[in-house]
């Protein structure tokens, strides 16, 4: 019995964590193509190394966005740019509240998980391909599949402990 409690209070706690990780907020990777005036960092995304110098908080994200620009250039090679930021999923309207208007933000849950391909151009052949992820620091994948395990994980953990406390009531 303190065995199969000890099994449940870990589960419990795996997913607290969880939930705290999200609560927190969420931690991406930022670089660019080119140097940026607007942003604090001006890290390029042709130097980027995985280190903490690029990685910033993203208070108004949930998810980060790994942006993939692919050109075929006339000689036939191919050209491609990375960028890696806090996805976009801020919402501002003004609300009338208390006799005058007010700027209110929301997050909004906008983008699903995984990549989508944009066919730009068929003439110069160029294509986007925009991928969206959760979890801190999850857009560092060098390929185009970002998923986060983590979530996963703590699923099957759940289910584990879970089927292991019905076999024991048996």
């Amino acid at each position: 019995m303190e065995r199969l409690f000890g099994s449940v209070a870990l589960a419990v706690l795996l997913q607290l964590c969880v939930f705290i990780d999200y609560a927190a907020g969420v931690k991406c990777y930022r670089c660019t193509v080119a140097p940026s005036a607007r942003l604090n960092q001006t890290m390029l995304c042709a130097k980027f190394d995985e280190s903490s110098y690029c990685a910033v908080e993203c208070p108004y994200s949930t998810m980060c966005m790994k942006k993939i620009f692919r050109l075929k250039l006339m000689n036939g090679q191919e050209v491609e740019t990375v960028t890696r930021d806090c996805a976009q999923q801020k919402r501002t309207d003004e609300v009338f509240r208390n006799g005058r208007w007010e700027k209110e933000s929301t997050i909004e849950e906008a983008y699903e998980e995984g990549c989508e391909t944009i066919e730009e151009n068929k003439s110069t052949q160029s294509m986007t391909v925009f991928c969206h992820c959760r979890g801190s620091l999850c857009n560092s994948a060098p390929k185009e599949t970002l998923v986060s395990y983590h979530v996963d994980a703590m699923a099957v953990i759940l289910v584990f402990n879970a089927m292991k406390y019905f076999q024991s009531i048996d």
